[in-house]
């Protein structure tokens, strides 16, 4: 089998290569030596805040929009539009705001812009992330930089969860309950320009900017959903950034003037496994499926070696030491399925977005042919990222389908992708439910610890998907180009330097 899929993952690695030829890197092809280039593997679902989404959306959106708090280079909490904060009593959280910022349109950042950006996201995104993690009750302005967040029950970690929600101008997008494409403002370090679907996003430096104009005069990011078209256009010098090196091409961007930029894994990539129906409603199953699997022969011939196989959801530092990724037994994975009453096997589907994820085509292509060894047979269906998320937003999953969910590095935030309304696999569990409440209402970090490390645990055995592996943040960038790739894998270039 290992052979199997060793031939299986060679092919499709040589579909995935460029023509070979020997490229003269060519520094910015003539362009303004302040403007850089960005290509990611997908373009943004939008670029109205209020509906973002996305590892490619978010990318896009931090240069142009900001949280009350967001996440520094560590994944501590930091300050950005809100200088502190504090809790007032157990559903409140106050926010003192900072001073002396505009709107890219020159209006005034203050508590009504903070109301009217909740409002709105509250009102227009019932069904995105933010909503579930603050259920949220009312934003009451106190003064012109004073807030109040109340909850409906209490948050302990709300300002976690607050780098997903930007301030948006009321001037700008006002009563409009439809998202604004043609136009924006924020606060961020870059202005918008223009917008043109799946082709690029191009945005100036705001001179303006409260902490300082970016050094970057122009940045413009261009969907590439191809791997090798992204590093061929690195090497060409056409962008100066691309995203999701291909692992088996990694030396090909060592270069006199290319190079390549790594980050941990910050996304915890899994194929969600429709826990709620035949066959994948027995735990035997799931956990069959595990076996089944042999991801550490995966990531070496897909990654590299650069995934990080995991067991444990929450992300470093929070993750349970104790849970070590499923070992290869697929012996064990056929007794399982045996004793649950497929000894004969059973057909699913897989469904898989191509671009999303580092190799994430592939992947499922080789956890298809793994599957098929102990019995079960798999119909691999690549879709384009816009269709793959759209599948996910209306709970139209077929029996398996992989995602990468990122990391929040709080613990909570990671197990929350577990709960059916999240993970909308159907998974559903009375004691995990329990935990997870108990965790979300405790303020105590030696509790808290206690609940996110048993929680844990019970993910762990329930095996509501494959486990594979935290994705590693592979970028191949210009040497003209000075940034620091993150665990987060967000990109901010308004710290950003050229040479």
């Amino acid at each position: 089998m290992v052979r199997y899929i060793a031939c299986l993952v060679a092919l499709l690695m040589v579909v995935g290569l460029p023509v070979a030829y020997d490229p003269k890197p060519v520094a910015a092809q003539g362009r303004d030596p302040l403007t850089v280039v960005v290509a990611l593997g997908a373009d943004a679902s939008t670029n109205d805040p209020s509906y973002a989404g996305g590892a490619s959306g978010y990318i896009i959106l931090n240069q142009l929009f900001e949280p009350l708090v967001g996440r520094n280079d560590n994944m501590d909490v930091q300050a950005v539009l809100a200088e502190s904060w504090r809790t007032v009593g157990l559903l409140t959280w106050q926010f003192k705001l900072r001073r002396g910022v505009k709107f890219h349109s020159g209006a005034p950042f203050d508590a009504n812009a903070v109301k009217f950006s909740f409002d709105r996201l509250y009102e227009v995104n019932r069904t995105g992330r933010t909503v579930f993690d603050i259920p949220l009750s009312l934003v009451k302005v106190v003064d012109q930089y004073t807030v109040n967040v109340v909850t409906k029950t209490p948050v302990a970690n709300l300002p976690y969860y607050l780098w997903q929600i930007y301030m948006i101008d009321p001037t700008v997008y006002g009563e409009s309950k439809s998202p604004i494409t043609d136009k924006s403002s924020g606060t961020g370090p870059f202005k918008f320009v223009e917008w043109v679907r799946d082709d690029h996003f191009t945005m100036v430096a705001n001179k303006d900017y409260w902490g300082g104009a970016p050094q970057i005069s122009r940045v413009t990011f261009r969907p590439i959903p191809e791997d090798s078209t992204r590093l061929s256009e690195l090497l060409t010098g056409a962008v100066d950034i691309i995203q999701n090196v291909p692992p088996d091409q990694v030396s090909r961007i060592a270069t006199a003037t290319t190079q390549l930029v790594v980050a941990p894994g910050g996304r915890a990539v899994h194929a969600v496994l429709a826990s709620n129906r035949p066959p994948f409603n027995d735990v035997r199953v799931r956990r069959a499926v595990n076996y089944a699997v042999d991801v550490r022969t995966m990531n070496r011939q897909l990654l590299g070696g650069y995934g990080e196989p995991y067991g444990a959801v929450a992300m470093p530092p929070r993750d349970n030491p104790k849970l070590k990724p499923y070992p290869y037994d697929p012996q064990k994975a056929k007794a399982l399925m045996a004793e649950a009453g497929y000894a004969a096997g059973f057909a699913v589907t897989l469904q898989t977005p191509r671009g999303n994820y580092l190799k994430d085509a592939e992947t499922a292509q080789a956890i298809a042919g793994y599957l098929e060894n102990v019995g079960i047979k798999v119909t691999v269906e690549v879709l384009a990222p816009s269709v793959f998320r759209t599948i996910t937003d209306q709970d139209r999953y077929k029996e398996m389908a992989l995602r990468g969910d990122t990391g929040y590095y709080d613990g909570q935030g990671e197990l929350a992708w577990a709960l059916p309304e999240i993970a909308r696999n159907g998974w559903e569990n009375k004691e995990f439910r329990q935990v997870f409440n108990t965790l979300v209402l405790t303020f105590d970090p030696a509790r808290r610890k206690a609940l996110i490390l048993k929680a844990q645990e019970i993910v762990f055995n329930e095996a509501p998907w494959l486990f594979l592996w935290r994705q590693p943040g592979l970028w191949g960038t210009n040497k003209r180009v000075n940034w620091r790739a993150r665990r987060d894998e967000r990109i901010f270039l308004k710290t950003a330097t050229v040479r």
